[in-house]
């Protein structure tokens, strides 16, 4: 379904009732299901566009740059267009825009191979990084720099008319080879070639001593879910690589895809020994044009290559929050609405073609050729007892450098914005960590380490790595509400509690924000964050309370400020000034 529908609208830009129709037709689907799995994907146009159509980033970061209307015929709304690290940013008739449209002319010299140019998605949406000569190699983390060049093999960079030289903190694991290499050139595929040696037991056996926990967000430990997959009899089993990144403020699977794909289909493929699939599909978000595009054209050179050995297929996502739910996804590629089912049976046992499925994060992927060549015990060297390695954090909002770095876990928060993010741009009133599921922590918390157990402790989520400072001039109940917002517009639809409970959420934040809550609002969003927790289907709707207990916790003050009908920032309306 979803391939059909995606044809379709390519061809025509959108998606007429006539063809929902043809498309049943040709699937043998009803017309009211087509249409139910056509409108239950964001993504998907049921209505003709405008001949021009704009559209306003209005995430943390975007909302914390001045997001700006650059004036074209149509324009609505994007949550996120995860080019964070160039904010605030919009799209215009597909193209990508960073810095409210300020581009930078990049000279279009016949630099020779030994000048590396940054050429990923902020990259391309500040400049026309595709013509500016030199060694095409993706984004060494640098977002803020873009674009920028290298001319010492990509250990320092500037930007294109030189000024100051920047170096990539740490020593990085995963992104080693972005931005010091050709995305598309041949690789060795050494981890796998060594993989394969070890038989599929020695892989297994391996990735569980490293005790390497999925990067996804649930932080469950990758050698268990795929020891449930090997324990189940099946004559066909599948990994399924979620590469569809739906969450506003984080953007670290895209962009390893963009600037090193073949790390992450080396990845998949020793996931696949190593569970004894025989089926890999990869799901990649549909607005990821760029990481489409290498991904396939990697995957052709692993083809050719002869080290693509299982079968292997690209699907293409349409938006949608809920798709990190696993069984949501396995609903959309089965081309049913993205609604997740209630377990058991869990995927590992029952998922695609109600065969053992494991669901794996790209990230948690691209963790395993280096535990394949260098062993457990050097992946253990970093991190924590309880969850080692290093963490892909995509850092926005307001530090001067924002972009992706790589640390260990539990490196404290606050290193990770002066080290990595060169410092907070202003006075900070508050941190967004782990994204709209996630929480909003005071600035005096900055020295928690980033690590599940220890944000837990402090009523913080990690998440999939997002963080965003934000200023004093930002109102956090204002910053809550459109996370809440947000929550409610990509529930399913599915369950009562999440349906109902996310909107009941946003409009009692209405309420606060105008200086019209009751005098029990605040018990009402108590009673209200119970019931989302323990009565929702899902995680979309169980972590959804997450911002407002952080909240309610740790800026109670701010929280009856605003009880009293008074916004101190000055931007809710409860001072009479439009939010």
């Amino acid at each position: 379904m979803l391939p059909a529908l995606h044809d379709v609208q390519y061809a025509l830009g959108w998606l007429p009732g006539a063809a929902l129709e043809t498309v049943g037709a040709h699937l043998r689907v009803p017309k009211s299901e087509v249409y139910g799995v056509a409108s239950s994907f964001p993504d998907f146009l049921l209505a003709e566009p405008a001949e021009h159509v704009q559209r306003v980033c209005s995430g943390a970061a975007c909302r914390m740059a001045g997001a700006v209307d650059l004036g074209t015929q149509s324009v609505g709304q994007a949550d996120c267009l995860f080019i964070c690290g160039v904010a605030p940013a919009s799209e215009v008739d597909g193209r990508l825009i960073g810095r409210g449209g300020r581009t930078i002319d990049v000279p279009r010299r016949k630099e020779g191979p030994e000048v590396l140019v940054q050429d990923g998605s902020c990259s391309r949406a500040v400049a026309d990084t595709a013509h500016a000569g030199g060694r095409s190699v993706g984004c060494a983390g640098n977002c803020w720099q873009a674009p920028a060049i290298s001319r010492d093999g990509g250990t320092t960079w500037a930007g294109p008319t030189g000024g100051e030289l920047w170096a990539k903190p740490g020593e990085p694991r995963l992104l080693r080879d972005v931005g010091r290499k050709d995305p598309l050139e041949d690789r060795s595929y050494k981890a796998l070639e060594r993989a394969q040696s070890l038989g599929s037991d020695g892989v297994w056996q391996l990735v569980r001593d490293s005790g390497l926990r999925g990067r996804g967000g649930a932080y469950f430990p990758v050698g268990a879910k795929w020891e449930t997959a090997r324990n189940t009899p099946s004559q066909q089993k599948f990994l399924l690589v979620n590469a569809e990144e739906g969450e506003p403020g984080i953007y670290k699977d895209r962009h390893l895809l963009e600037g090193d794909p073949h790390r992450v289909l080396e990845g998949a493929f020793i996931a696949a020994l190593g569970i004894g699939a025989t089926n890999v599909v990869i799901f990649v978000n549909g607005e990821a044009r760029l990481a489409q595009e290498r991904l396939l054209a990697a995957l052709e050179t692993a083809r050719r290559l002869g080290v693509a050995g299982v079968w292997i297929e690209v699907r293409l996502g349409a938006g949608g929050y809920v798709l990190g739910e696993e069984t949501a996804l396995i609903n959309a590629i089965h081309g049913l609405r993205a609604e997740p089912l209630a377990r058991p049976p869990f995927p590992a046992v029952s998922g695609l073609q109600s065969s053992p499925t494991v669901i794996n994060n790209v990230e948690s992927l691209a963790n395993l050729p280096d535990i394949v060549l260098n062993g457990a015990q050097w992946f253990r060297s970093v991190g924590t007892a309880s969850n080692p390695g290093t963490k892909l954090v995509s850092l926005s909002g307001a530090v001067h450098h924002p972009g992706l770095y790589e640390v260990a876990l539990g490196t404290p928060l606050e290193r990770i914005v002066d080290e990595c993010g060169g410092g907070a741009s202003g006075e900070l009133g508050a941190v967004l960590v782990g994204g709209p599921s996630g929480s909003i922590l005071p600035p005096s918390l900055l020295e928690t380490p980033l690590d599940v157990e220890t944000l837990q402790a402090v009523g913080g989520v990690l998440g999939a790595g997002g963080i965003v400072p934000l200023t004093t001039n930002q109102c956090v109940v204002q910053t809550v509400r459109e996370l809440v917002a947000y929550n409610s517009r990509e529930s399913c639809g599915k369950c009562t509690p999440c349906r109902e409970g996310t909107v009941r959420m946003r409009d009692l934040f209405d309420d606060l924000r105008s200086g019209h809550a009751a005098s029990d609002a605040l018990e009402s969003i108590d009673d209200l964050n119970d019931v989302l927790q323990y009565a929702s289907l899902c995680g979309l709707g169980q972590m959804a309370p997450n911002p407002v207990r952080a909240l309610l916790r740790h800026f109670p003050d701010v929280v009856g400020e605003h009880l009293r009908g008074h916004c101190a920032v000055g931007v809710c309306t409860s001072n009479g000034v439009s939010g």
